[in-house]
């Protein structure tokens, strides 16, 4: 569909993305700005005239339901600051962004399954007041007849609870083609986020309210996003190949354009080599990402870098230390500029607690310490890598690498290591910690 690949820019393809008509399907690495270009492609087709009720918007957890909400509306305020024309029209659509059906999967499914629960329910009651009516008196036979019926679906429904919530959804919808259809009518816009972390089901349910009765891609109807790279949910080897059969059969249709988008403008140049370097080796068909950040971001930090800071004894009190020199050297630092990643939950409330008495509250604390599965969508100038260092033995690229490198691609400005003694979750062996420069504050790094 690239009928002149060399002139493809990712500049063209952020354009093209805002405006196409096409279906998409998109691999975006990290800090590529996918949510951004989601939110403008929103804003062009609501200044086009589609109608808030008409989005389905599905993110993968309700940090991100509340980050589309806030972009959407960030990008309508500037729209409403530069174009007077259309200005009271977007007033009217920023109040009904809260409105929008901007959801997880699981809140999806559930909402479908209670249309469905509401319908039987009103059908119910429609067919108590016909019996209870004079002269519409149903005859015993048929009186038996639903009441069985209904028993049956009781059954049925009681024995379904026990199955995943998005499965139940995806039974109902291939069951009732007139709710499909319902739902198809309402969601003109269907947009996906973290496509690499959904299961099957998942991606059926979404193809099966992009598509029409004939199974062909409605017009200009899904926009999926997603980074093979971050599948840290999916751990089976069939659950990861989900994302590129779905690749492979959106490449089959002639209404999708697949794009990749490659160019980093969270990390500076630093940073983005080291990631590279690191893990053009480990990943699988990796793709290098592109350093964009603009150099006038750098003042958001007073110092730049991948470093190492090697201790004996508690982590605990080796990273409480750390923190405290980082602020003694640059004092103007807040809470917002640090991020703190672990891999277990017990580990992360040892380290909120080894940090308490620094110089943050504890709500600051709650958002700058957290497992590294949780750190999707959260970034920070100085991110802090605890339980770094030892060496492992016979691991290969698995959930664990991909976790890895969520972790690592979350900084913006500063990435460190803290080594201790002990084996870690970043082996020296495959990302040669060592070679890395030891962090020495008080000194122009």
């Amino acid at each position: 569909m690239e009928k002149s690949k060399r002139f493809w820019t990712e500049q063209r393809k952020r354009e093209y993305i805002r405006s196409a008509e096409d279906n998409l399907f998109i691999i975006a690495g990290p800090g590529t700005g996918k949510t951004t270009l989601l939110s403008r492609r929103i804003l062009n087709q609501i200044m086009g005239g589609e109608r808030l009720s008409h989005f389905l918007l599905i993110a993968f957890t309700e940090e991100a339901v509340q980050e589309f909400k806030q972009k959407i509306k960030k990008h309508l305020y500037r729209e409403i600051a530069i174009n007077r024309e259309a200005s009271h029209r977007l007033k009217k659509k920023v109040h009904g962004i809260d409105l929008m059906h901007i959801m997880t999967f699981d809140d999806f499914c559930l909402w479908v399954l209670s249309m469905k629960k509401k319908e039987t329910t009103e059908e119910k009651e429609r067919n108590e007041i016909e019996k209870s009516e004079p002269g519409k008196e149903a005859e015993l036979g048929e009186e038996a007849k639903i009441g069985e019926e209904a028993k049956t679906g009781e059954e049925k429904e009681k024995s379904e609870e026990v199955l995943p919530v998005e499965e139940r959804c995806y039974r109902l919808l291939q069951e009732d083609k007139a709710l499909l259809q319902v739902l198809r009518r309402d969601f003109s816009k269907i947009y996906a986020d973290e496509l690499q972390d959904l299961n099957q089901i998942q991606l059926n349910i979404l193809l099966s309210l992009a598509t029409d009765k004939k199974g062909k891609m409605r017009h200009n109807c899904l926009f999926m996003v997603g980074d093979p790279r971050q599948t840290i949910y999916q751990e089976a080897e069939e659950d990861k190949q989900v994302f590129f059969d779905m690749k492979k059969k959106m490449e089959e249709k002639k209404n999708v354009r697949v794009l990749y988008l490659n160019e980093n403008y969270r990390a500076n140049k630093i940073l983005v080599d080291w990631i590279n370097e690191a893990f053009r080796k480990r990943m699988h068909s990796y793709r290098d990402m592109y350093p964009s950040q603009r150099k006038e971001f750098l003042k958001h930090c007073p110092f730049h870098g991948v470093f190492r800071r090697e201790f004996t004894g508690e982590d605990g009190i080796a990273l409480r230390e750390l923190v405290s020199e980082i602020l003694f050297a640059y004092p103007d630092l807040k809470e917002r500029d640090f991020l703190i990643l672990c891999k277990s939950k017990e580990k992360q409330e040892y380290y909120k607690k080894s940090l308490s008495g620094v110089g943050f509250s504890d709500s600051a604390l709650d958002k700058m310490v957290f497992e590294a599965h949780l750190s999707k969508g959260l970034n920070a100038n100085i991110v802090i890598i605890m339980e770094a260092g030892g060496n492992c033995s016979g691991k290969t690229e698995n959930r664990l690498t991909r976790l890895e490198y969520v972790a690592v691609t979350r900084a913006k400005h500063v990435l460190i290591f803290l080594k201790g003694e002990t084996e870690g979750w970043f082996c020296d062996q495959y990302y040669r910690l060592h070679a890395l420069q030891e962090l020495s504050l008080g000194q122009k790094q």
